[in-house]
């Protein structure tokens, strides 16, 4: 772990301490050398910070900075926008915030959450799209046209045997006639197609009602994931936060510590292997301090950007350290409460029968389909022929202009059934029932990565109580150490290496209660990511829980 990394070195506050014993062997026989007013000085000051110190890093109730989801620092900067400039990516804007500002503010801001929104809007469309194949359907067809066409006729042997020359049949040979003719029309119908019997149609909607099911559990755990990240993040800053202030201290009380030896070396009251001591333990400190400044500025960094707040915002945890209340439920309650209704399986299960009703989609194919059809409708013909020319043919067969109307109607019964497709039906089914067994077994793997997930986090934060309790034991006896160390060396009673040791041991208890601190709260965030309520409504902003409630009464069941 990170922490315990970072934590596993203790600064040695008063190195520059270890001088004494040199002193004293410099010292003529049977003389101490005194107490320095410097070093006493020092050490009443190391005690100031120590009350600093004290409610810092102690947990107690934290108050809550003024917030406003509408402050135009949180708002998340445009999904396209980036900063492109020095000034764009500058962060001016500070703002402090407690941890359930902060996951407000990462709700409102998160995309992952935004596209999972997208995707269940997506899939309400599809399974609405599929509720609307149980009811006809309606089309509407209109359409109009015109066209124009031209003949031209010639007898090359005339009827003149049939009809005497009076006739207006009488058709000469090398008579003709060329005739235009145009036409336009107009129509219109009404149709309606609805399927009455389809087992296909039942197995999409079954289909489709999983994985709507599926994008909702699947929110629901991205929804558990944010929470976990941003609580740790908030938790890591605040124990960067806690780092600094203490080695922070620690430079200020060696440097007082470095210049007091130095003096006593211009005296000759110690020597030179005394300085470099006390130099290279002021160095460590300040190389201790540039640490966990970095690491401060790199969390603060990684919340800012988790929230996706706007460019030129940079976001701070509150001073106040608090730690969550105990953990309301045993071993083997968190498991069965982790592992019922848990969205990460349900997303899985969801999809598993998603696949299970594909393959009976697509098997179904085979089925027979029955549907309903009927349609309505009528046009009308207008035709004109405004050239007609006529020589020695065909004078009476031609009108002039006709107009022509019609309606008709149709109504029946379609049956589809699909005999034989060579096998594609039955391949595109087995191919969703091998699916569904993949995801199956992902869904066991699952069950079995949460199952040790919820352990490893319960242990930890048992031993972190534990933790705790040795540290602020560790504290305060530390401190009490302390002001005994301190009254006996400005009494002449103890030496540099008595004082030394114990601001040691008081360095190691307070980064140890930070630590511990910070240990109890992530275990406890990774347990209630498993077991947080998740919202039946996704457009809605949620309230995150920051601590588990249990009713008794739902315990004993």
């Amino acid at each position: 772990m990170v922490v315990r990394s970072l934590l596993r070195g203790s600064v040695r506050l008063g190195a520059g301490f270890w001088l004494s014993t040199a002193a004293v062997a410099a010292a003529p026989l049977n003389s101490v050398v005194p107490p320095s007013p410097g070093l006493v000085r020092s050490l009443a000051s190391f005690e100031r910070d120590l009350l600093e110190l004290d409610g810092a890093l102690r947990p107690q109730a934290a108050s809550t900075p003024v917030f406003s989801l509408s402050d135009p620092a949180l708002q998340a900067p445009d999904p396209q926008a980036a900063p492109l400039t020095a000034a764009a990516a500058d962060q001016p804007e500070e703002r402090v915030l407690s941890l359930a500002q902060a996951l407000s503010v990462a709700v409102a801001n998160n995309p992952e959450l935004a596209e999972r929104r997208a995707r269940i809007a997506e899939m309400r469309g599809l399974q609405r799209s599929v509720l609307g194949r149980f009811w006809p359907r309606l089309a509407l067809n209109l359409g109009s046209s015109f066209a124009q066409r031209s003949d031209y006729n010639l007898a090359t042997e005339g009827n003149s045997a049939v009809y005497k020359s009076t006739s207006p049949f009488l058709v000469e040979t090398g008579g003709w006639q060329r005739i235009q003719a145009n036409l336009g029309n107009a129509w219109g119908s009404l149709g309606l197609d609805w399927e009455l019997i389809s087992f296909e149609r039942g197995a999409a909607l079954a289909e489709q009602d999983q994985r709507l099911s599926a994008s909702l559990q699947q929110y629901g755990d991205a929804l558990r994931q944010l929470q976990l990240q941003v609580s740790e993040t908030y938790y890591g800053l605040q124990l960067a936060d806690q780092l600094l202030r203490i080695r922070q201290a620690v430079v200020r009380n060696d440097a007082l510590v470095r210049d007091q030896v130095a003096l006593l070396k211009g005296s000759g009251l110690v020597p030179r292997l005394d300085l470099l001591r006390a130099e290279a333990a002021l160095q460590q400190s300040r190389f201790r301090q540039e640490q966990a400044e970095a690491l401060r500025q790199s969390r603060r960094q990684a919340l800012t950007n988790l929230l996706n707040v706007a460019f030129n915002t940079l976001l701070r945890a509150q001073a106040d350290v608090a730690i969550q209340p105990p953990w309301p439920l045993p071993l083997d309650a968190t498991l069965v409460a982790g592992l019922r209704d848990n969205p990460a399986l349900e997303q899985l299960s969801a999809e598993r029968q998603a696949l299970l009703r594909q393959a009976d989609r697509r098997q179904a194919q085979l089925l027979p389909n029955l549907q309903l059809f009927a349609a309505g409708g009528g046009g009308v013909d207008q035709l004109t022929k405004p050239v007609i020319d006529l020589n020695g043919c065909c004078g009476a067969s031609n009108i002039r202009q006709v107009a022509n109307q019609n309606a008709d109607w149709v109504a029946g019964l379609r049956l589809h059934w699909r005999f034989f497709d060579a096998g594609v039906s039955g391949g595109e089914a087995q191919a969703s029932r091998a699916a569904a067994e993949a995801v199956l077994q992902r869904l066991a793997r699952q069950r079995n990565q949460i199952r040790q997930e919820l352990e490893t986090a319960f242990y930890d934060y048992r031993a972190s109580l534990s933790q705790l309790a040795a540290a602020e034991a560790s504290y305060q006896a530390s401190r009490e150490a302390f002001r005994d160390a301190r009254a006996r060396y400005q009494l002449g009673l103890a030496d540099y290496t008595d004082v030394s040791e114990t601001i040691m041991l008081l360095t190691r208890s307070m980064e140890g209660i930070a630590e511990s601190t910070t240990l109890a709260n992530v275990s406890y965030a990774r347990m209630l990511r498993q077991l947080q309520p998740v919202p039946q409504q996704p457009e809605r902003a949620p309230t995150l829980p920051l601590t588990l409630t249990v009713d008794p009464a739902a315990q004993g069941r």
